[in-house]
């Protein structure tokens, strides 16, 4: 059993196309959560490189929690962001795991590259 530790989100709001590129929401006040931040396996790796097309992931960690987040793709607010050990981190996909005595979401997150 994983032990849950509090955890900061960054919700985001919807994002908008100008003159037909994609401009992501704006970053919204911090919300903390109860969750465990583990590495990515190779498994995962393999998992995103089939299904993210045109997002190159370098740095990916898994988030277990009982919070439903938002990740990119899936609406209009591109994803919620995980702050973790310093670096931004985007949901970027979800599975939920209901088969087991506590009930939750496993994320991977890919850490999104600082700007120059």
């Amino acid at each position: 059993m994983t032990i849950r530790t509090p955890q900061t989100i960054i919700p985001r709001s919807e994002g908008s196309r100008v003159n037909g590129i994609w401009q992501d929401g704006a970053d919204l006040p911090a919300i903390t959560i109860l969750g465990s931040v583990q590495p990515a396996t190779k498994g995962d790796y393999d998992q995103l490189q089939a299904e993210q097309s045109g997002r190159r992931i370098e740095r990916l960690v898994r988030l277990y929690t009982d919070a439903r987040l938002p990740v990119a793709g899936e609406d209009r607010t591109n994803g919620a962001i995980l702050l973790w050990e310093g670096e931004r981190y985007l949901l970027v996909a979800v599975s939920p795991w209901r088969s087991t005595a506590l009930k939750h979401y496993r994320y991977l997150a890919g850490m999104i590259p600082r700007s120059p």
